[in-house]
C-alpha cells in the first residue's frame, strides 16, 4: 500500500492553495475591470447616440441658431458677436413654434434636450465640465461672428466623473462637426 508522506501532502496542499488563490485573485481583478469599463462604455455609448441624433436633426433642419439658455429659455446670439454658446436651437420646419433645444444646465452640469412638440426635457449627459458647447465655424475652423448660411456647427462635450475606488477620475471628451444639408 503506497501512501503520501507528510511533507508531500503539505507541499501539494500549499501548491493547491496558491493556485486556487491565484485563480480567485484573477477573477476578482477581472470583475473589477469589467465594472470600471462598463460605466465608461455605457456613458460613451449614450453620448454617441445623442450626438448622432443631434447631427441628424441639424442636417435635416430648416434653421439653426446658436445662443445661451437660462432656465430653459433660449437667447440667440446677435450678429457681430462670436458665435459660441451653451445652447443650440434647431427648427426642423418653418414653423417657429416647433423646435428642438439642446442646452447646458449649469446648476447641475447636465446636457439636456428639450422638444416643444412633446413638451419634454430629457437629460442626455451629466457632469459636463465645459461651458461653451457649441460654436459656428467657417470651413477653415475660424469662429464666425455672423449667422451665415453655410456655417459648420462644432460641438464639444467634456466630462469628468470621479471614481470612488480610484485616486483619479474619468475624463472624456467628444467632438463633432456638422452642417446643414439643405441650404437656403
Amino acid at each position: 500500500m503506497a501512501a503520501f508522506t507528510l511533507p508531500e501532502v503539505l507541499i501539494s496542499t500549499t501548491l493547491f492553495v496558491l493556485l486556487l488563490g491565484g485563480v480567485v485573485g484573477a477573477n476578482l481583478f477581472g470583475m473589477r475591470m469589467y465594472q470600471l469599463n462598463e460605466t465608461k462604455l455605457k456613458a460613451g455609448d449614450g453620448v454617441r447616440k445623442t450626438l448622432g441624433l443631434m447631427t441628424d436633426e441639424i442636417r435635416k433642419c430648416k434653421n439653426v441658431w446658436l445662443g445661451n439658455a437660462t432656465n430653459g429659455n433660449f437667447v440667440s446670439l446677435l450678429d457681430a458677436e462670436p458665435q459660441t454658446g451653451s445652447a443650440l436651437l434647431i427648427q426642423p420646419t418653418t414653423n417657429a413654434t416647433n423646435f428642438v433645444l439642446y442646452f447646458l444646465n449649469p446648476s447641475d452640469q447636465s446636457f439636456r434636450r428639450s422638444v416643444t412638440a412633446t413638451a419634454t426635457t430629457t437629460i442626455l449627459a451629466q457632469t459636463v465640465t465645459n461651458t461653451t458647447i457649441f460654436r459656428a465655424q467657417d470651413c477653415f475652423g475660424n469662429i464666425l461672428t455672423n449667422s451665415q448660411n453655410n456655417r459648420v456647427i462644432h460641438v464639444t462635450l467634456e466630462f469628468f466623473q470621479p471614481q470612488p475606488w480610484l485616486p483619479v477620475g474619468n475624463y472624456s471628451k467628444l467632438e463633432t462637426c456638422v452642417t446643414r444639408r439643405r441650404l437656403d
